[in-house]
């Protein structure tokens, strides 16, 4: 036996492969093989393709997923932040949308007492632009009913604080102080306490009238007002110590 290793039959080169030999043809029948091979040719011509080349067929574009999507109505998805917290809608007395809070449920009124009197001071402070004295702390402290703290998250935002008057003959409501702090103005804070000063006219029969002074300059506060019902009742001078000293005087009948 040979020590030479045997090569494997795979490797063996294509020119020494066993090939069948095609047979011989007459040129008679050569003649006839070339036409029905030209027959067949022409009768595949006419039938319509269909192989797929990249989508396409050879009669036209295929209409892919993407383009039978577009025919089809697609449900607009809700904002995730309007499901979970939806935005309660609120009108003032002129009709007139105000913005809320998101939620609302959170905001509420609740009493001056000598616990959370430093709150009061500490949003007036922040809020108005006159330190309030002692004295107006001291009586703030039993008001009762005629001052409110506005919460919102258990956060004092907003307060608040009202005395009764008599003016030539008549009990008035004054406001002594309203107010809200920066960021949550224009949330409806301020509508739910002059809301809250409006039923203690109402409950009080003997109130006839409710007035407040605001800043010549502070014409935001003048139109809060005027869309609740208040008129301007002209100025009064050097009212403040501050500069504009001048106030306008605003007041709302409540009754006859």
């Amino acid at each position: 036996m040979s020590d030479q290793p045997v090569e494997p039959v795979n490797n063996i080169n294509d020119e020494h492969a066993n090939v069948e030999t095609e047979p011989t043809l007459s040129k008679s029948a050569k003649k006839r093989a070339k036409k029905q091979q030209k027959k067949a040719s022409e009768s595949a011509d006419d039938q319509p393709s269909t192989e797929k080349i990249d989508g396409e067929t050879s009669d036209g574009p295929k209409e892919t997923t993407d383009e039978k999507a577009v025919d089809k109505v697609v449900p607009k998805k809700k904002d995730p932040v309007e499901m979970l917290v939806p935005m309660i809608k609120k009108f003032d007395v002129n009709g007139k949308p105000v913005r809320t809070i998101a939620g609302h449920g959170s905001v509420y009124l609740g009493e001056i007492t000598p616990h959370n009197i430093l709150q009061l001071k500490k949003l007036n402070e922040a809020v108005f632009p006159i330190a309030y004295n002692d004295k107006f702390y001291v009586e703030a402290r039993t008001c009762g009913d005629l001052g409110r703290l506005a919460y919102y998250n258990d956060v004092v935002v907003g307060a608040v604080c009202c005395r009764i008057d008599d003016i030539s003959d008549e009990k008035s409501l004054y406001l002594m102080t309203l107010g809200t702090l920066a960021a949550y103005r224009q949330c409806g804070i301020g509508t739910h306490l002059i809301y809250y000063a409006l039923k203690l006219c109402k409950k009080m029969e003997e109130i006839k009238t409710m007035y407040l002074h605001v800043q010549v300059n502070n014409q935001t506060a003048v139109q809060f007002y005027e869309r609740h019902g208040f008129t301007n009742d002209g100025i009064i001078e050097d009212y403040y110590r501050i500069s504009p000293r001048d106030a306008y005087l605003l007041i709302k009948r409540i009754r006859m």
